[in-house]
């Protein structure tokens, strides 16, 4: 699947979410809008740190890239904080993101898949 395969699928299929990152400690936060298609895991897979109520979100990497989220580190906030990728602690679908992991075609990152909970 390509780029603009993941993509043209999310559009069709998916809905738009946000996803947001909290500046610092405070009560700001960058946002942008993703398209992406939600699941709820299967009881054989709920072990480790995932409970029942968790979702998997699929998102693509062509959203955020176009939105330029989550842009330049702000004043006061340590770069090791803001990394340009997505991070534990971020807000997708207004629930808490516990992991994240890359979609790869051909060494390009195209999306992710993100454990996210509450929502």
């Amino acid at each position: 699947m390509t780029a603009a395969t993941l993509t043209a699928s999310m559009h069709r299929a998916g809905r738009p979410l946000e996803l947001k990152r909290r500046v610092g400690t405070s009560s700001t936060f960058v946002t942008c809008t993703v398209y992406g298609k939600a699941g709820n895991y299967q009881p054989t897979q709920l072990v480790g740190g995932v409970t029942q109520g968790d979702r998997h979100i699929r998102i693509t990497q062509a959203d955020i890239a176009a939105a330029g989220w989550p842009g330049p580190v702000p004043s006061g906030v340590q770069a090791s904080q803001w990394p340009a990728k997505i991070k534990s602690g971020d807000i997708l679908d207004n629930g808490a993101i516990q992991g994240a992991e890359p979609l790869y075609e051909a060494g390009d990152l195209i999306g992710w898949v993100c454990w996210v909970r509450g929502g």
